[in-house]
């Protein structure tokens, strides 16, 4: 019986070794897992950055008027016109006249303006018959000053009627020319 018992002693040793080594065994696996964890998250805390500065800023706009292509005037309100044609200009008309003066208009912006122009009696004018103003030879888009083409010269004319009837002897009106801008790139 004795042989037994050894045999038994015997068989179960390496199962108790087994079992002792066990512990250690998982215990050194999850440190392993840990650690790679652990380098897992310390390789994602690494960083960088490119950082990139835009400035900006609003383009200026501003339309100004000459009546002799040298003196500018800022006139953007019909109530307080500052270019105001010199009355000789228009002054006694006969039937069938025609008269033309030149006008400039500069683009002191930073951008390119797009133009329209109008010109029109006010409501203060007598005339029975009003002659036709006309506009011609205005630019439709005017470069930024200090570049070609920053100012333009156009053209007022004004004409009136062969048969303009005599009830028009000594009335008036005021003519208005209106040059508008838009802003572009």
């Amino acid at each position: 019986m004795t042989s037994n018992t050894t045999e038994n002693t015997t068989e179960n040793a390496p199962t108790q070794e087994r079992r002792k080594r066990h512990p250690l065994v998982a215990f050194g696996l999850a440190a392993l897992a840990i650690g790679g964890v652990g380098a897992a998250i310390t390789s994602a805390a690494w960083t960088d950055n490119t950082l990139f500065a835009a400035p900006a800023a609003a383009a200026t706009f501003d339309l100004q008027g000459s009546l002799d292509g040298k003196t500018w005037a800022q006139s953007d309100t019909a109530d307080t016109l500052e270019l105001v044609i010199p009355a000789s200009k228009f002054v006694d008309l006969l039937p069938g006249q025609t008269r033309t003066i030149d006008l400039w208009v500069r683009n002191e912006s930073t951008v390119n303006a797009a133009l329209t122009s109008q010109v029109a009696f006010g409501a203060s004018t007598t005339f029975t018959t009003k002659p036709t103003p006309a506009l011609a030879g205005l630019v439709a888009t005017l470069t930024p000053t200090g570049t070609t083409g920053a100012q333009d010269q156009f053209q007022l004319t004004v004409t009136t009627p062969a048969d303009w009837a005599p009830t028009n002897q000594g009335k008036s009106g005021t003519m208005v020319v209106t040059v508008s801008a838009t802003a572009t790139s």
